[in-house]
């Protein structure tokens, strides 16, 4: 019997043997990623288009410093690296 995507990641946390090994790929979404309802609506896309067994969300590289006084800008790199015009 088939494993749902839950069941089949569950097992594989609980190191048992699931019926087939949890997949999931990433990937950024710069210029979406600098707003939270544009970075939501890209992932879920991907994910529709493509059914992983789970989603992992990439926001910008930046977004666990800003609270503390950086400030970035995105300079168009296609895989969303950052330049910093502003460091704590």
């Amino acid at each position: 019997m088939e494993m749902t995507k839950r069941e089949r990641l569950e097992a594989t946390i609980r190191e048992r043997r699931p019926t087939g090994r949890p997949v999931a790929l990433w990937r950024h979404f710069p210029g979406d990623d600098q707003d939270p309802a544009e970075l939501a609506a890209s992932t879920v896309a991907f994910q529709r288009q493509y059914d992983f067994d789970f989603v992992k969300v990439t926001p910008a590289s930046s977004f666990c410093v800003r609270d503390w006084g950086a400030e970035d800008r995105w300079i168009g790199n296609e895989e969303g690296t950052r330049e910093y015009t502003r460091r704590p």
